[in-house]
């Protein structure tokens, strides 16, 4: 895409494409890995202001930053029509003055500029002469010039290539990387090659005396016939031997972001063109066609993942006038790149473009944005952020424990259901199911959607799955906890109506129950006998237990009250049901219990609930679990929080310690859960 820009408005932007003739390229071989399950956590305290407007610029924009070997920050940007570059020797704290790069003169402005430090620590700018006094004398071009002391002072400047005198058939966007060999390869959009159709190329030049001197004819490295590839941002990933760079490309409607990838044994040998295997979408979470979702940036943390920001209209008004910047997360081989987050908070009717992101030696995140939401014009602001590790995943969670193993079990995919394993309850595996990491998988046993609430337990050296699916309840057969459990003959349980959230509990007089939860003018929890070999509840003993009744248990005074999740143990001769309450949507979804002389009921409420809740945890969504047993016999807890204060899904998964107590009027033992024992629960690469 391209965008005519005028001095002292908004900012520039173009893409390029052509391809080439060569041996086969050689295609990056790389296992499809799953999602990454990190996420940014930006520091608002760390918004600052980077551009200067003292000398009367209206437009700042464009800017690209870098750590150098003396631990200082560079920056350097557009500044109505000129490039500039400023310092910052505290981290970003405060911004020297704008130091020239490149001025504007005879009808030309400078623009969208970006900057590498060389091994030999001198810095290379590269930018983009662009006309806007059009005349065949005005041409687009690609330059460079280099400082030789940190940039205070900028020289020997270059002309690579001159494209065509009007925005139809210009050049833009350069950004280089130097190979460990010492080449330099500066990548740019190029539609100087295509006079007669609206095509654009990647191109790329390159130089093997640190930006002195380069090669005068560009090689066409990226190219989608038809379409306008634009925007490059190349990366030497940490492993040494691939080199990849992401681009906007509009193959499929609007712009998306895309990775472009060789081997350095290839060094784009021929060009990668629509079909190729290394050529991707970028994204893990398709954005719908019509959604603009442009330039593109990125670069690699030292611990491996890759950080991939771009301009989106996701959620917004779809023009790029209203576009924020989005940052997602990858792995090490800029793959799957998910878990988004918008580092500016900004108005819907303002907008972050032309953004860049840059890891500084600590693996601090720097996103770096040209915006009009903090004044009337467009100005340079960055903000800082860490990549933190996401909790494990699993709603409606259970832990099971067998031969000294923990497996933790829940709510996860249509797919089936992910399990992790843990010696300690601190550091978990996982998934480590036998399918993919799945213990159960759909088509195996009964059901097609909708798969929660599971259930694991031994019964006569076999293992067993008792789960939701489709609103009906089903038990698979496993000789493993990490799966396949599995169906002889696929069904589900008898029942009537809709019958969700089981629970198999094996009474001291030999006889088994289940207890689950109907969906019946609201969501009540029943319990059945079940036949003695385990295959089916007997219907006839089918008995509702509890129903949503308590202020507590509805909060939001709906027509449809909601108790399920339920959990029976026997202590001291008395059965107690943990359950939950509250719509699971509902910040107030909270635990609670009864207590019964039967397994058949009556219950009784306990006066005291909830007793695990937000107020106690200050984690929204707390609930639906299963109490289980460590290994010392301690009981514990397991269950989901919503994902975060204002959003519900995907829900974590914690642990909470609970125990039998004494309280004064009670007869009976009171079952109390320490708050300050709960902990979220994370795989072993960030347990915490």
């Amino acid at each position: 895409m391209r965008v005519v820009i005028q001095v002292f408005a908004a900012a520039q932007f173009c893409l390029f494409l052509s391809f080439g003739c060569g041996k086969k390229n050689e295609t990056v071989v790389a296992p499809q890995k799953i999602s990454v399950n990190s996420h940014v956590e930006w520091d608002y305290s760390t918004l600052k202001k980077v551009s200067s407007s003292a000398a009367g610029e209206r437009y700042c924009g464009y800017a690209r930053m870098i750590q150098l070997h003396d631990q200082s920050l560079l920056a350097i940007y557009e500044a109505s029509g000129n490039i500039v570059s400023v310092k910052s020797t505290d981290l970003g704290a405060t911004w020297s003055a704008p130091v020239s790069v490149a001025q504007r003169a005879d009808g030309i402005n400078m623009s969208v500029p970006d900057i590498l430090e060389l091994k030999d620590h001198s810095l290379l700018a590269c930018y983009n002469p662009r006309p806007y006094d059009i005349s065949p004398s005005r041409k687009f071009g690609i330059r460079t010039k280099k400082s030789y002391d940190g940039g205070l002072t900028w020289k020997d400047e270059e002309l690579l290539y001159e494209a065509g005198y009007e925005f139809k058939n210009g050049c833009w966007e350069p950004s280089a990387i130097q190979l460990p060999d010492g080449e330099v390869q500066l990548y740019f959009a190029n539609e100087g090659d295509y006079l007669n159709s609206d095509e654009q190329n990647i191109s790329m030049l390159r130089s093997n005396d640190n930006g002195l001197t380069w090669t005068k004819k560009p090689e066409i490295v990226s190219f989608r016939a038809g379409k306008r590839d634009g925007m490059p941002v190349p990366l030497l990933l940490n492993n040494g031997k691939e080199i990849v760079f992401a681009i906007e490309d509009n193959g499929f409607d609007a712009f998306k972001p895309y990775i472009i990838r060789n081997s350095i044994k290839d060094n784009w040998a021929s060009t990668v063109d629509a079909n190729s295997t290394n050529r991707s979408y970028a994204l893990a979470d398709k954005i719908e066609d019509k959604i603009y979702a442009g330039a593109p940036y990125l670069r690699q943390l030292k611990t491996g993942e890759t950080i991939l920001s771009y301009q989106g209209t996701e959620g917004r008004t779809n023009e790029m006038k209203f576009a924020d910047m989005k940052v997602v997360v990858g792995d090490d081989q800029a793959r799957n790149f998910n878990r988004k987050s918008t580092p500016f908070i900004i108005p819907a009717n303002k907008s972050c473009l032309w953004s860049s992101v840059t890891v500084l030696n600590d693996n601090t995140i720097v996103a770096v944005t040209s915006t009009n939401a903090y004044s009337n014009q467009s100005e340079i602001w960055m903000i800082k952020g860490r990549l933190v590790q996401d909790p494990i995943a699993l709603a409606d969670p259970t832990i099971f424990l067998d031969n000294g193993t923990y497996y933790l079990y829940g709510t996860s995919s249509d797919k089936g259901f992910e399990v992790y394993e843990s010696s300690d309850l601190k550091s978990w595996k996982g998934p480590v199911g036998k399918n993919n990491g799945l213990a159960l998988v759909k088509g195996e046993s009964f059901g097609s959607k909708g798969f929660w609430a599971p259930q694991v337990y031994k019964h006569k050296n076999n293992y067993y799955m008792a789960y939701t699916a489709d609103e009906q309840i089903a038990i698979a057969k496993s000789d493993s906890p990490l799966g396949p459990f599995k169906q002889e003959q696929i069904k589900s349980l008898s029942g009537i109506g809709k019958q969700i959230d089981p629970f198999v509990f094996f009474d001291t007089d030999g006889k088994t129950y289940m207890y689950h939860v109907k969906l019946k003018e609201g969501n009540r929890i029943f319990v059945s006998e079940m036949k003695a070999d385990l295959s089916d509840v007997i219907q006839q003993t089918t008995k509702e237990c509890i129903s949503g009744e308590l202020p507590w248990e509805n909060t939001e005074k709906t027509d449809w009250p909601v108790t399920e999740g339920p959990t029976v143990i026997k202590h001291k001769n008395l059965y107690y049901m943990i359950y939950s309450a509250n719509d699971f949507r509902n910040k107030d979804y909270a635990v609670g219990y009864a207590t019964s002389n039967s397994p058949l009921g009556p219950w009784k409420k306990y006066a005291g609930s909830p007793i695990v809740s937000r107020e106690k945890l200050k984690y929204n969504g707390t609930g639906h679990g299963d109490l289980f047993t460590d290994k010392d016999g301690n009981y514990k807890y397991v269950m989901h929080t919503h994902h975060s204060s204002v959003k519900v899904s995907p829900r974590s998964t914690g642990i909470i310690d609970v125990k039998f107590a004494k309280e004064n009027g009670n007869e009976t033992d009171v079952l109390e859960a320490d708050e300050s024992t709960f902990k979220l629960l994370y795989t072993s690469a960030a347990a915490k």
